[in-house]
């Protein structure tokens, strides 16, 4: 008799880059959206209690990234987004929803806009929700024309650093970001160890 429950999902687990450096430190493992994620490492109240007063930081690289480039990007993607995204300049980013075709919601995601290659194409990155990748980026796919859509959901790591002193720890790290000048939703191509 088998102690899989039906409808289970018995896949392996995803890991992200990161996953080697988490075990290194003793997390916790669990599973979470497909992926083999860290829950905590020295306790949840003291991990809490570090982001509220101090800093900590998450790895968030399960999450769904798509490098999207292309003539028209912003205004294409205003087709498929509730959202007034004519305000949005490269350097900032908005908080928005991916809609189907009878407005009903995909999924949320962030739209960060670069600026412009060399070419002038315009150039965007979205973060979407790790469970709802692969469903947002064939959405995608299916609605944008002369677009190309990069994934590399698997390959990039994403860190959210979060607390009251994240921008100035940060800061340390990253000699001359001046990362205290990025307004909200603000965002800024910098090189953390020599790696942009």
């Amino acid at each position: 008799m088998s102690d899989i429950a039906p409808g289970q999902d018995t896949s392996p687990l995803l890991r992200t880059p990161l996953y080697g450096l988490h075990n290194e430190q003793k997390a916790r493992m669990v599973p979470f959206s497909g992926w083999e994620m860290p829950v905590q490492y020295q306790g949840i109240r003291a991990e809490h209690d570090a982001v509220r007063s101090q800093v900590g930081m998450f790895d968030i690289s399960h999450m769904g990234k798509f490098l999207l480039t292309g003539e028209g990007v912003i205004a294409q993607l205003q087709t498929l987004v509730p959202t007034d995204l004519s305000s949005l300049k490269p350097g900032l980013a908005q908080y928005t929803v991916l809609l189907n075709d009878t407005g009903g919601v995909i999924d949320d995601l962030i739209i960060y806009l670069q600026e412009p290659s060399d070419d002038g194409t315009e150039q965007v990155v979205l973060i979407v929700n790790a469970a709802t990748t692969d469903k947002d980026r064939d959405w995608l796919v299916g609605h944008l024309e002369n677009v190309q859509l990069d994934d590399v959901s698997r390959e990039e790591i994403l860190i959210a650093v979060q607390g009251p002193e994240a921008i100035a720890t940060l800061n340390h790290v990253i000699p001359g970001a001046s990362l205290d000048t990025i307004p909200r939703f603000g965002h800024r191509t910098v090189d953390v160890m020599g790696n942009p």
